[in-house]
């Protein structure tokens, strides 16, 4: 009995140093990539790699003192910064004596952003258990966790999952998992970070900027429609004549402000003024401006152009680039 003990124990250890090393590996990827707060893109896919350890109810049922190393691996698509949709397999070593379980899970994920950097989650959904000992059975699962946000890409997050009703060895019990593992999201861009920073405006640059007002203007307004911030061919035709000229002026730096219409509400103006913004600057920058020349803010319906506005303005729908 003790040497299954200390079996189980060295299992667990070299699990744990080689799944750490593996975790632990996105972050120093994430150490070569930068990126601007809030700016994930959407829909979104995902995988995540986690440890941590599975706790039944049944403690006569356990090893290493009631609590067993698992391993879990996520995947998962979200269709929005909200609501999304996930599976996962996850392996539980040894909880019953010497024989593990595996568990595949189907669900929904629901996401809360609470701060610009963090997020907190929850899940629901129908698992299917493998106790390699004869027994299969399928049972509900929910689960609440924290999320961290290292990069645009790559995020951490603690987590505790619950499994309902798994019938292990004609018990039904109740089972417990709190882990913590890494989450790497594809097709994401990396920017670099804004920095707010004092501009010295010379008399050279002065007389630059007052030539521009016999090449062109100097405050250009993209619209939308409604709940829309993709930057159509009539925005990057107004576009392309803001970048030849901020490419003939290298001195000329531009504001770029998000604004949503009176519609919708605090939350829902929120980001879609954020990433009407996001549209005009990812183009910006693609097409060869630094982000040093840029300076990029959302102001939802807050700050109209127009006072006098009606509540569902075209207007007010729009992104405004003022340059000096």
């Amino acid at each position: 009995m003790i040497n299954n003990k200390y079996t189980i124990i060295n299992k667990a250890k070299k699990m744990s140093i080689f799944f750490t090393f593996t975790l632990l590996s996105p972050i120093v990827v994430a150490s070569e990539l930068v990126s601007v707060q809030g700016l994930i893109t959407y829909p979104s896919a995902w995988m995540s790699g986690s440890l941590g350890v599975g706790k039944a109810e049944n403690n006569s049922l356990q090893s290493l003192d009631g609590i067993s190393p698992s391993f879990k691996l996520m995947v998962g698509y979200d269709v929005n910064r909200y609501l999304g949709m996930y599976s996962s397999y996850d392996f539980i070593d040894s909880i019953l004596k010497d024989k593990s379980i595996n568990i595949f899970s189907l669900g929904f994920k629901g996401n809360l952003p609470v701060f610009d950097m963090w997020s907190v989650f929850g899940k629901v959904g129908i698992s299917y258990l493998n106790g390699n000992t004869n027994s299969y059975n399928v049972s509900g699962s929910v689960g609440l966790g924290v999320e961290y946000k290292i990069t645009n890409s790559i995020s951490t997050k603690i987590g505790y999952d619950y499994y309902q009703n798994i019938d292990l060895i004609k018990s039904n019990v109740g089972l417990n998992k709190i882990y913590w593992g890494m989450i790497y999201r594809f097709g994401q861009v990396s920017l670099p970070i804004i920095k707010s920073q004092q501009i010295e405006i010379v008399n050279t640059t002065i007389s630059d900027i007052s030539d521009i007002s016999v090449l062109t203007r100097k405050n250009y307004i993209i619209s939308f429609p409604t709940g829309q911030s993709i930057l159509d061919y009539d925005d990057k035709y107004i576009l392309a004549e803001l970048l030849t000229v901020m490419h003939n002026f290298p001195e000329v730096i531009a504001k770029i402000t998000g604004r949503a219409d009176a519609t919708g509400n605090a939350l829902i103006n929120d980001e879609i003024s954020k990433a009407r913004s996001l549209s005009a600057y990812r183009y910006l920058i693609s097409h060869g401006i630094s982000s040093d020349r840029l300076v990029r803010e959302w102001l939802s319906d807050s700050s109209p152009i127009d006072n006098n506005s009606p509540k569902n303005s075209e207007l007010e729908r729009s992104v405004q680039i003022v340059l000096y």
